[in-house]
């Protein structure tokens, strides 16, 4: 075998053994949404748009997290919410479900104060995609009847994460939401084009191996 063989050989072996002892962390939320939801409407034969309602968009749920490193490092984090929101508004909104991915940058990894070494401030944003079950059969933009409506959304916050051992966290957050759903037809005549924003209190624990 030759030396370059040897180095390369080391390099994968050293790469292998450095992805097995890469951390995973998992967390669970609770969460207090508070925000509007606004559904702008218009004649789809004329263009003529109906003055826009708004409804409350407050809601309470739980997110699940999946973070690729510990609550100490910068990191990529999937997660799973799912929440009910307090008022139905005019589309009968229920089952609210959504999936994305944000990125997590931390402060104070190695802080000069020993009495900061448990504590880990942090910046997040990410996107994601979304569901809710409505009380209203309608036409997507594909042409299917359905009562799911889809949003895209982004999400810009931060919080801190105070450690109680190497491996459990718990971690306080405040984010901004918004949401854009899809347009829809109803009766032919009319389109949809239902958005929303709102403010999210969290509180959860993560746990990391």
């Amino acid at each position: 075998m030759t030396t370059m063989h040897r180095l390369s050989m080391a390099s994968i072996l050293l790469f292998s053994a450095q992805q097995a002892h890469a951390e995973l962390t998992f967390g669970l939320d609770l969460f207090k949404d508070s925000g509007d939801r606004d559904l702008s409407a218009s004649y789809s034969r004329s263009g003529n748009e109906i003055d826009t309602s708004t409804s409350v968009a407050d809601s309470t749920g739980y997110r699940l997290r999946l973070g690729l490193g510990s609550v100490k490092e910068n990191r990529t984090e999937f997660y799973f919410t799912q929440y009910d929101v307090d008022e139905s508004g005019l589309l009968g909104y229920k089952n609210e479900w959504e999936l994305g991915v944000n990125y997590i940058f931390t402060f104070l990894k190695k802080p000069a104060n020993p009495l900061l070494k448990p504590v880990s401030p942090f910046l997040k944003a990410g996107i994601g995609l979304g569901q809710a079950d409505t009380d209203v059969v309608f036409v997507d933009s594909y042409g299917e009847t359905t009562d799911n409506i889809y949003n895209a959304h982004i999400n810009l916050g931060g919080g801190v994460s105070y450690s109680f051992t190497d491996n459990i966290a718990i971690t306080g957050s405040i984010e901004y939401v918004y949401r854009s759903w899809q347009d829809f037809e109803y009766g032919g005549d009319v389109t949809f084009s239902p958005s929303d924003s709102l403010f999210r209190l969290g509180v959860g624990i993560d746990v990391s191996f």
